[in-house]
């Protein structure tokens, strides 16, 4: 016989830490609702009967399945699926746990039936008379807490943490599933064979059973004095770049624009490429956070002077005699396509001190001419064939890129044979791992961006600041080592969402739809999207897939913030709407729907742009990340001055993590958090009051 193996179940642990974007006193709630449920179904699996709390035995058997769920190691059990580690006898319900929530009101009130969770549309069984009670009804509410394929697949692994395997697959997965729990349940939240696949791709059995241990928990996460996040929590920077190589990099100074790029070529950057670029730097051994330049990484200040793209492409000269001029972004290039299978990230550092279309004009043009011929990744050139130039200044040109080869006999067949003839008869291409990331500052010394540039690139916003993490060094090591498969994901990238088969594996229609309501919204302003945003926009939900985020709603969300949003400035005139305007009918609303009222709103009668793009978010992604999961109730939290208890249905209350203690209003503002794009367009609106005029650069 044989088990799962310890990375395959540290996977799980870490994707249902994810169940919250708040990994405190929300996401405890939320286990603790799936957990006391997936014990019921046990129990009733093994039993066949309704658990009565009331009943010794009952009580037992249903501890028992609870301390099953949520077990990591002998003496220890997880309480969230993150960092909060207690000793496994605080697991039980004690004996007052008919003093707490609904089992206390189903006690007082022995013929009324309670649905538990208590709040919200998504009950999981009913509670009463301190019976718990199966209801197959609300089977299928079990994937609004596992919100995702990917969520219920992590719970599977978990759950089968400690059973034996002849073998790891789909089939024998469900038949031991069935072992533990009804058919009914099975049938409820097991996602399809490809997803269960996909999660456990890669992975073998081990000949010993492996107990997670605490330590191995606590290694997942990177802790600070207030707050923990799961390593690597950089998944918007990969999947931007699997999205599209040109990325901008947004936020007041000082804030790491340039280091990330630096941090993420460290990653990436091979031993073997280090050693061939920069001998020296491994003299004393291979040590990749310390490298000050990885192999893989170049970095270009960009001058003020800067009008043309001489110091980008570099230039033919006749003086003294004919040759061509190179830069260190030419070089750059050319290592890249020597070396296909690492990503090669440049950094343009503060960009926009020159005007971007200006300098930047070849590569703006061939990042949008990408295509796949024959399998092989192809784009305009930035510096036309090589043999334009005459057959000895092609050679030359040639030589001075690649080293010494005899430009004029190498064999076509060969990796430099291939890249010689490449750049004769096709000139110096983009290739395919080069990723271009800009940083940008907005003062008085910087140039705005037209929409020419923000069309062709995504852009993020660096503006969070923790003093606390910079203090113990922490905010140094928020990036790992890439694997082989980030690596792949980051080099071959899918370019258009229709000829790749990538609409396949996102909800396409729904994205569509939502393009089609903001386009109505823009219509007959500069605004509008194209098929450039709406291909961008389906694999942007991919690339997020790829790298482990299933929630749609999450992905245009960030979709939003870097493709939208960005487009949009301008001052009063240019962004207000008439309370008469056809669009505000078109898409079904009435013009005080469309204004927007929130708390510490400046302008709260007017509608503008921002104010309808802010309801239409709402409308088709939600206001909050996992908003109905929430499942704290007004009478449940503890309020310093009336102690009300906390609900945990049947557990001790002291089983509660401390941040419960708050009042109501603050207990649910931690437990949601709002999307990001309307947190923005809420602070662009607020500007738009202030100053009369608008910027998502500002």
């Amino acid at each position: 016989m044989a088990y799962l193996p310890k990375e395959l179940i540290l996977k799980s642990y870490l994707t249902l830490s994810s169940l919250t974007d708040d990994h405190k006193q929300g996401q405890t709630q939320i286990v603790s609702a799936i957990r006391h449920f997936f014990a019921l179904d046990m129990f009733y699996k093994s039993e066949e009967k309704d658990c009565d709390l009331n009943n010794n035995d009952d009580r037992k058997l249903f501890i028992n399945n609870v301390k099953k769920l949520v077990n990591i190691k002998e003496n220890y059990y997880t309480t969230n699926f993150y960092t909060t580690i207690k000793p496994i006898e605080d697991c039980g319900v004690g004996s007052n746990f008919t003093s707490v929530g609904v089992v206390n009101n189903s006690k007082q009130n022995k013929s009324t039936t309670y649905k538990y969770p208590t709040r919200g549309d998504y009950p999981l069984f009913d509670v009463r008379n301190v019976v718990a009670i199966r209801n197959t009804n609300y089977y299928k509410n079990i994937t609004h807490y596992l919100f995702s394929d990917t969520m219920c697949a992590a719970f599977i692994i978990w759950m089968l943490r400690n059973e034996s395997f002849t073998e790891l697959n789909t089939t024998i997965i469900k038949e031991k599933l069935l072992t533990l729990l009804t058919t009914e349940l099975v049938n409820a939240f097991v996602p399809k064979d490809e997803i269960l696949n996909s999660f456990i791709e890669g992975f073998a059995l081990n000949d010993d059973q492996y107990q997670i241990e605490v330590s191995d928990v606590k290694n997942l996460f990177q802790i600070d004095s207030n707050n923990a996040s799961p390593k690597g929590n950089y998944n918007n920077f990969l999947t931007a770049i699997r999205t599209k190589p040109f990325i901008l990099l947004a936020g007041i100074s000082g804030t790491g624009k340039s280091r990330i790029v630096r941090k993420l070529a460290q990653a990436s950057v091979t031993e073997d490429l280090q050693r061939k670029k920069d001998s020296k730097s491994v003299e004393g051994g291979f040590s990749r956070w310390e490298l000050h330049k990885p192999a893989n990484f170049e970095i270009v200040q960009v001058k003020p002077n800067w009008h043309n793209s001489m110091d980008v492409v570099g230039y033919f000269s006749n003086i003294p005699t004919p040759h061509y001029e190179f830069t260190p972004f030419t070089d750059f290039i050319v290592r890249a396509w020597r070396h296909k299978d690492i990503p090669f990230f440049l950094c343009l550092d503060e960009m926009n001190l020159a005007p971007v279309e200006e300098y930047f004009a070849e590569f703006l043009s061939a990042i949008e001419s990408r295509s796949k011929e024959n399998g092989e990744y192809e784009t305009d050139p930035i510096i036309k064939p090589f043999s334009h130039y005459g057959e000895e200044v092609c050679n030359e040109m040639v030589n001075q890129l690649i080293g010494k080869v005899d430009a004029a006999n190498a064999e076509d067949n060969s990796p430099e044979g291939k890249l010689v003839n490449r750049l004769k008869f096709k000139g110096l291409t983009l290739p395919p791992n080069l990723i271009v990331m800009g940083t940008v500052n907005m003062d008085e010394t910087t140039y705005s961006f037209s929409r020419k540039v923000l069309d062709r690139a995504m852009s993020i916003e660096m503006n969070e600041v923790n003093f606390d993490s910079f203090i113990t060094g922490e905010s140094e090591n928020d990036i790992e080592e890439f694997d082989e498969k980030t690596k792949k994901y980051l080099v071959d990238r899918p370019i258009s969402a229709t000829k790749e088969n990538v609409t396949d594996k996102v909800d396409s229609t729904r994205i569509i739809n939502y393009l089609k309501c903001i386009n109505i919204l823009f219509d007959n302003t500069p605004f509008k999207l194209g098929y450039r945003a709406a291909n961008e926009a389906i694999l942007y939900a991919s690339a997020a897939k790829d790298f482990g985020n299933d929630s749609l709603e999450s992905a245009l969300d960030e979709f939003t913030l870097m493709k939208i949003l960005s487009r949009i400035e301008g001052d009063e005139s240019k962004l207000s709407i008439d309370e008469k305007d056809p669009k505000i009918k078109a898409l079904h609303y009435n013009s005080e729907d469309v204004k927007y009222k929130g708390e510490g709103s400046l302008d709260t009668t007017g509608i503008t742009i921002l104010s309808f793009l802010h309801r239409i978010i709402e409308d088709k992604l939600g206001k909050y990340y996992q908003e109905d999961q929430d499942l704290a109730t007004q009478e449940e939290r503890i309020d310093p001055d009336i102690k009300i208890g906390l609900d945990n249905l049947f557990d001790n209350p002291e089983d509660a993590d401390s941040s419960a203690l708050v009042s109501p209003d603050a207990a649910q503002s931690k437990q949601r958090k709002k999307l990001k794009s309307l947190l923005k367009l809420e602070s662009m609106m607020n500007q738009l009051s202030r100053e009369h005029f608008v910027t998502y650069w500002n």
